[in-house]
């Protein structure tokens, strides 16, 4: 697995809910980065774990709405 670096940048045009959505998952300890800017995928790992977790800016917004943004809600899209 490669070491993707952080981002301070934001994919869509939706720039502020998604700053807030990362923002979250990274004030619950969690690392979060870009993983593929042309796709709006983001690359969610916990501390501690070898296995992170490839989620779409969709997914991120759709868990919020269900108040399950965190590492279990993650793991639960498969």
């Amino acid at each position: 697995m490669s070491r993707l670096g952080h981002h301070n940048h934001y994919m869509s045009g939706n720039s502020f809910r998604f700053d807030s959505l990362v923002g979250e998952l990274r004030n619950q300890g969690l690392i979060v980065t870009v993983h593929s800017a042309s796709n709006k995928t983001w690359y969610v790992k916990g501390d501690g774990i070898y296995v992170g977790y490839v989620v779409t800016e969709d997914e991120l917004a759709s868990l919020k709405r269900e108040n399950r943004l965190d590492l279990q809600g993650v793991r639960s899209l498969g």
